[in-house]
């Protein structure tokens, strides 16, 4: 036992509002409005019970220092305690209540996952044990799963927030094709299915964490047609009817390259900065890699901008 279960859930009064308020209060503590707050799961999707915990994830420029971590996860505990809320203690807080832009960077590009240097995608299994629940790669496998399922948005920077979920939705989309047959067609319900579970019967929390209730939800829906409308003009993704898909491999392939060759999202100091067109603005981190919208040295575009990157002939 360590010294947050001592936290008992106690009964309160008040509207669901309230939770969501106390959270966004911890965003503008913690991130500031140069970043900003997630609410997501049960209570997101209405689906919470009396005592189910409240999945928070607050995006932030720079790593917290580890006092102002502490603090956090305090605040985030004793928030779970005034409002009557269970406590999830099988990912630990210190790495999933908090990442930064570079990490929301490396999810984008599917970063949790396995990719071949094809552009093949393999989605690896989740042990069930500490040092996989808080290691990188699952961090980042949840940032992504925040950013496309349903989710409260608790406040900060709004320009950032929607370009990481845009981008969050098309990646989300084009590993739900690598997990389709390639070769026959396809409709979103289909799509929705791989995401929930394996062939083998892996599901939910344990393959990608988008549960049943997910594979059901109107806003999965809405968030993998959002993703894939820029497949489509592409031409990675094509349709007879508006409902059945067909999927273009070899495009499919070049454009997860794409991603992680060149990780997309913010690369300035300021989340939502617009993206510099000749050099860097000043406050820019210095290196290499391009702003949140910025063309690439080659001139195409990055993945999830209003021009997708020009496919292979």
């Amino acid at each position: 036992m360590n010294a947050y279960d001592r936290w008992d859930p106690r009964p309160h009064s008040g509207t669901p509002y309230d939770v969501f308020e106390a959270a966004a209060a911890l965003r503008a503590e913690y991130v500031g409005t140069g970043g900003y707050g997630l609410a997501y799961g049960s209570h997101a999707d209405g689906s919470a019970h009396a005592s189910s915990d409240l999945d928070l994830l607050f995006i932030g420029v720079e790593v917290l220092p580890p006092e102002r971590l502490r603090a956090l996860i305090r605040g985030v505990i004793g928030l779970h305690r005034r409002h009557g809320l269970g406590l999830d203690h099988e990912v630990s807080y210190a790495g999933k209540l908090h990442a930064t832009v570079d990490e929301v960077e490396e999810a984008i590009a599917l970063g949790g996952f396995t990719v071949t240097p094809e552009g093949e995608v393999t989605v690896d299994p989740v042990v069930a044990e500490p040092w996989f629940l808080d290691s990188r790669l699952f961090k980042l496998r949840l940032v992504l799963n925040a950013l496309t399922v349903p989710h409260v948005f608790l406040g900060g920077d709004v320009v950032a927030y929607g370009r990481h979920r845009g981008h969050a939705e098309q990646a989300v989309a084009l590993l739900a094709l690598s997990l389709v047959d390639e070769d026959e067609e396809f409709r979103i319900h289909d799509v929705l299915r791989a995401l929930t579970g394996d062939p083998g019967g892996v599901c939910g929390e344990d393959h990608l964490g988008y549960d049943e209730a997910s594979g059901r939800s109107p806003a999965l829906f809405s968030s993998l047609q959002r993703g894939m409308s820029p497949l489509m003009a592409d031409g990675a993704v094509s349709t007879r009817d508006g409902i059945h898909l067909r999927q273009d491999p070899d495009r499919r392939r070049r454009l997860i390259r794409a991603l992680r060759e060149t990780p997309v999202g913010a690369s300035s100091r300021s989340l939502g900065k617009p993206p510099a067109t000749s050099g860097p603005e000043p406050g820019d981190r210095a290196g290499p890699g391009p702003g949140p919208a910025s063309a690439r040295s080659d001139g195409t575009a990055p993945p999830g901008s209003p021009e997708w990157p020009e496919s292979p002939p």
